[in-house]
């Protein structure tokens, strides 16, 4: 490549839009762009030497940068920073706004957490419901007993599993025994905590009660087998005149917390 004659070399740093800054062994400013000097907001010769509280942030040890523009407007810059090896110490850097970049990957991270939080169903337990599926599928239900009154009863389970390796597959087994277990009507699902959560339908809460002896008797079973041994504590509640879907399942799952706490593993919240 033909040499660039220094006019040249400045012309063309001048027009780059890219600001860029060279600094001294001390880290002091000697010269910039056009384009660094309307980033910082001053004449490039009052920002030569050493930089001053404004700057400062600019010249620091971070790879991405919050400036606040002079206009006022907010934006995030990217810095590529390059040692000059012919010049002991001194150093170029680069900046490059991001700010759109990060812009848009923060609406695309906060919608993937929005998508998963409305998600209808669990993300691990394809086949059960996530907790807003499982409240959609309630308010229904819960207007239906409260007009007819009709029994609903909600089962919460925690499952833990001894050694703690094996939980994932104590899940797994817990979610394929409900589904063997419950009836065709009933509704099952899977909060964020990974405990389970059964709406039972026409079903009282003796009934509800009788179902979960008859889940504690499989387990006992299943652990005969199984190379880990698998426990669940019991939540368990009726739907009452003045319950709506949320708070019968508020209830439920409050149960299931005090259950872990007591000595048989069960709680009825009333």
């Amino acid at each position: 490549m033909k040499n660039l004659a220094l006019h040249e070399a400045l012309r063309l740093l001048s027009l780059c839009p890219t600001p860029m800054v060279l600094l001294d062994g001390r880290g002091w400013i000697r010269t910039c762009n056009p384009a660094f000097a309307a980033l910082a907001g001053a004449p490039a010769d009052e920002l030569a030497g050493a930089p001053d509280d404004l700057v400062q942030p600019l010249l620091g040890d971070g790879d991405v940068v919050q400036w606040i523009m002079p206009d006022g407007s907010e934006r995030w810059l990217a810095i590529r920073h390059f040692e000059i090896e012919a010049a002991a110490g001194q150093a170029v850097r680069f900046y490059e706004d991001v700010t759109e970049p990060l812009r848009l990957r923060r609406e695309r991270d906060d919608l993937a957490t929005e998508l998963r939080a409305s998600a209808l169903r669990d993300g691990e337990f394809i086949s059960l419901l996530s907790r807003p599926g499982l409240l959609a599928a309630l308010l229904p239900l819960v207007a239906r007993s409260r007009r007819y009154n009709s029994p609903l009863s909600i089962v919460t389970l925690g499952v833990q599993s001894d050694p703690d390796s094996a939980q994932d597959m104590a899940l797994r087994h817990m979610a394929t025994l409900l589904r063997d277990q419950t009836r065709w009507a009933d509704v099952i699902g899977c909060n964020e905590a990974r405990d389970f959560i059964l709406v039972l339908q026409e079903t009282s809460q003796d009934a509800a009660l009788r179902l979960v002896d008859k889940l504690t008797t499989h387990i006992e079973r299943m652990n005969a087998g199984a190379g880990f041994r698998l426990s669940a504590q019991y939540g368990i509640t009726a739907c009452q005149k003045h319950d709506n879907a949320d708070s019968l399942l508020a209830r439920a799952e409050a149960a299931l917390q005090e259950a872990r706490h007591n000595e048989s593993g069960r709680s009825i919240a009333r």
